[in-house]
């Protein structure tokens, strides 16, 4: 039997070699893609790509600017990176 492309976050996890918790602050914090909508599952694929761009092995060489920006913004808004950021400058300073 072949391996499965989707895998769960225990799985995934054990993929790179970190715990569950230290994915799912990964994927929070978007250096791990989030889950597949509608499902609890994570495309290897995706992982394997962005594991890629954060080691500097760049694949996404055609990549054009609207497509960076994207990647980097992940529809992510104003007002949501205000918080992320707050709460890990909170979660930095022990409150």
């Amino acid at each position: 039997m072949t391996e499965p492309r989707l895998i769960s976050r225990k799985q995934a996890a054990d993929y790179l070699g970190i715990g569950e918790s230290t994915f799912s602050l990964w994927v929070a914090t978007h250096k791990m893609p989030p889950a597949i909508a509608g499902t609890r599952k994570w495309d290897k694929r995706a992982i394997d790509a962005r594991l890629d761009e954060i080691s500097g092995l760049n694949t996404t060489q055609t990549e054009d600017r609207y497509q960076k920006w994207m990647r980097e913004n992940s529809g992510e808004t104003d007002l949501q990176k205000w918080r992320r950021e707050r709460d890990a400058r909170r979660t930095r300073e022990g409150r």
